[in-house]
């Protein structure tokens, strides 16, 4: 298989899963709504499913180096599955809940598997193609497959499929169309993806007692290695900054446009630009590192620092044209240096601790999202969301200052 094909095949299995993902974000919230649970049962619910991901990230991140990342794949799949179906019937609080953190721990499984698995196969086919630039077109497979589940989300509990279950209401069918496109995708990506290397079977005990050691022996390694740990450091306030401008802009453009019902669709015009502008920033990163003489650390210091920068300018607008130009300036400057933040990560971890040190990463951008939701949302209340995005973009500015004290790997492949 040529490094091109690798790119095809993993890209459209990217798509798929994202697709699936994408499905339920447009309604999640409404749902939780139908069942009958208030604005502060659905802070809880979000709670639950962000902090059973954080709090898993780590001690889950050895099993798919010790029994491999496709298995491991595998297994987030059922369990995202037991938390669909679990939601399709749940009509309390605590039933909530339980889908919570199933959906929550299946993203922790997820995380850092195929993602390891891909560096891996790359790494291990002969070709001129680096790495940053595969990435660069896997990520627009992303963002589109996001777009696109998006998109059918908003449209399936208003459409004629609804009607042929009687037993459902409108917000039903979409969960359930999600569970169904979860089995399918399990399937697909046993034929889209080739099989990863054999693992030394081991028995239940020892599998457990390896994925521990495994975990430890890399969140020891990531703590000390000099490169990983000023990136994970970074993550950290990549994590954090994201969730404050996520969690935040709603209310602040609500704020500026005096929340009249018909201006609404400003709000799906600016996020459906925003997986635009994603795809853009994926595509752009790869000449724009040739102009950086291939220096990753360098692309990374000079977005994110622009980002920050942003951020500043976006607390401070006045109305509705400069807000949706900075805010959109403002991803497109953050989510530039994610493939290079791959590559750093990458490159310097070993093999056998891969999709763990993949998961610390997560983990660090989840960490930075709760802490974030506790602190910035209390600043927000009581001295404006102007000051929590200062705070932040001054923070981001700083930290982008990491990226140049990171070693970069010396290849000889193009860029």
């Amino acid at each position: 298989m040529q490094r091109n094909e690798l790119v095809v095949r993993f890209g459209i299995q990217q798509y798929l899963h994202w697709t699936v993902v994408g499905l339920l974000i447009p309604v999640i919230i409404l749902i939780f709504q139908s069942r009958g649970l208030n604005l502060t049962e659905v802070g809880i619910v979000m709670a639950v499913w962000i902090g059973s991901t954080t709090i898993l990230e780590i001690p889950v991140g050895g099993l798919a180096d010790t029994i491999g990342r496709k298995k491991t794949y595998s297994y987030s799949l059922v369990l995202t599955l037991l938390g669909y179906l679990n939601l399709l019937y749940a009509n309390s609080l605590s039933s909530i809940l339980i889908s919570a953190m199933f959906l929550g721990a299946s993203r922790a499984v997820y995380s850092g598997t195929l993602d390891a698995w891909f560096y891996d196969a790359f790494d291990r086919i002969p070709g001129d193609n680096s790495y940053h630039t595969a990435m660069a077109k896997v990520n627009v497979f992303v963002t589109v497959g996001l777009a696109t589940g998006c998109l059918f989300g908003g449209v399936l509990p208003n459409s004629m499929v609804s009607s042929y279950f009687e037993s459902f209401d409108a917000y039903d069918i979409s969960i359930f169309v999600t569970s169904v496109s979860s089995i399918i995708l399990l399937f697909l990506t046993r034929l889209l993806l080739p099989d990863e290397q054999k693992r030394i079977k081991e028995s239940h005990k020892s599998t457990i007692i390896i994925a521990v050691k495994t975990s430890v022996q890399a969140l020891n390694f990531s703590l000390n290695h000099w490169t990983l740990r000023l990136v994970i450091q970074a993550t950290l306030v990549f994590g954090a900054t994201m969730s404050a401008v996520e969690n935040l802009w709603q209310p602040y453009l609500s704020e500026l446009m005096g929340m009249q019902s018909k201006d609404l669709t400003l709000f799906g015009i600016i996020s459906a630009l925003y997986f635009l502008v994603s795809a853009l920033s994926s595509i752009v990163s790869v000449p724009l590192l040739k102009v950086f003489g291939g220096s990753h650390k360098a692309l990374m210091f000079v977005t994110r620092a622009l980002a920050g920068l942003s951020l500043i300018l976006l607390a401070n607008t006045s109305n509705t044209m400069s807000f949706a130009l900075l805010y959109l300036t403002f991803f497109f400057l953050l989510t530039m240096g994610n493939n290079s933040e791959q590559v750093l990560l990458n490159e310097n971890t070993p093999e056998e601790m891969r999709s763990t040190i993949l998961s610390i990463s997560s983990f660090a951008v989840t960490g930075g999202g709760v802490l974030a939701s506790l602190a910035l949302g209390f600043i927000s209340e009581y001295y404006g969301i102007s000051l929590s995005w200062i705070l932040c973009g001054s923070v981001l500015l700083i930290s982008s200052l990491y990226f140049l004290g990171c070693r970069e790997v010396v290849k000889t492949e193009s860029v």
